[in-house]
């Protein structure tokens, strides 16, 4: 087949288009930027604006000689630049209308856990908006809703990673929210099953792990692949947590925000037997997402990330108070050493 697939340099986007070149289908990567640095060479690249885009006559050219969609943009944070309006609704949209016109019938979204009528945040409740225009839509659509998918790569698999390393565990309040994380090849294998078999047609399904846990055995479970020993974790108080969400809020910068704090508050688990039952085996366990042959390497990577800006922090107070001393005892050998 030959797939339009968008968010193409994205986390999820970019595996997708691995699997399916590795299984013979032909890929056309939507990007914002034409750039080869983070695709393979056999993938058709073309430009597109999802902040822009919105009206289906863009698309109509852009779905010549397609068999398959599938929409993988999405963000965590807006931005100046990127706003959940448009990329997660108002283009997707327009790009489902021109598939009706176009005839391109299989159309698969890769929409979120928690997009539904309990929806809060405004990343689900967009997510939630693409996800009915589908629904409205005459297509063999399949909406896929992952929780948190780990893979490298993958921002929050960064993250949880660096955390676990620490000597001191930090947890959001408790550490009791729950979640059903999904390993990045069974995310691949099970949307290319549903392409290739036409399965679930006009089916939303929830792609999670086999098992909820929480967020304190999650990172415990990845301390322990990382091969270090145990660590006492430290509950943060949610007053605390929010204060620094909504410094992320001003700034702009980092995972947290009070979006993301509220939505990993809210939990993010479902049933897994759809996933099961089209993947014909259940998705690997939490244990299993590390493989042993990488466990030192990761573990270099992760305790590096909080490292770093301990040495640079330490670097620069050593030079500033190298710098302050010869000021105050050393000013006057220094004025004397002038040239005259």
């Amino acid at each position: 087949m030959r797939i339009l697939v968008t968010g193409a340099t994205g986390f999820i986007g970019a595996a997708l288009i691995t699997g399916l070149l590795r299984n013979g289908h032909q890929v056309l990567a939507c990007v914002h930027r034409i750039s080869a640095k983070r695709l393979p060479s056999n993938v058709e690249v073309m430009a597109v604006d999802f902040m822009r885009d919105t009206d289906e006559r863009t698309w109509l050219p852009r779905l010549d000689g397609i068999d398959a969609v599938i929409n993988a943009v999405g963000i965590l944070r807006e931005t100046r630049g990127a706003s959940f309006a448009e990329l997660h609704h108002l283009t997707p949209q327009s790009l489902f209308r021109a598939c009706e016109i176009a005839g391109v019938k299989r159309v698969i979204q890769i929409s979120a856990l928690g997009a539904d009528e309990q929806a809060v945040s405004h990343y689900h409740r967009s997510k939630k908006a693409a996800d009915d225009a589908l629904r409205a839509c005459n297509l063999d659509w399949t909406i896929v809703q992952p929780s948190v998918v780990f893979g490298s790569g993958g921002a929050s698999t960064r993250l949880f990673l660096r955390l676990a390393s620490m000597p001191l565990i930090p947890l959001v309040g408790d550490g009791e929210q729950r979640m059903q994380p999904l390993h990045i090849d069974d995310l691949t294998a099970f949307v290319i099953q549903l392409l290739e078999r036409g399965c679930a047609i006009k089916q939303t399904i929830a792609a999670v792990g086999p098992t909820p846990v929480t967020m304190h055995e999650m990172l415990s479970t990845y301390r322990t692949a990382l091969n270090l020993g145990q660590a006492r974790a430290v509950k943060t108080p949610l007053t605390l947590m929010r204060a620094v969400a909504r410094v992320g809020d001003v700034i702009r910068a980092g995972a947290l925000s009070t979006e993301t704090l509220n939505m990993l508050l809210q939990g993010n688990t479902a049933s897994a037997q759809a996933i099961t039952t089209v993947l014909g085996y259940a998705p690997r366990p939490l244990g299993d997402f590390l493989a042993p042959r990488n466990a030192d390497t990761q573990r270099l990577y992760a305790q590096w990330a909080w490292l770093r800006p301990l040495l640079l922090m330490g670097i620069a107070t050593m030079w500033l108070a190298a710098g302050t001393v010869s000021w105050v005892y050393a000013r006057e050998e220094g004025l004397a050493l002038r040239p005259r």
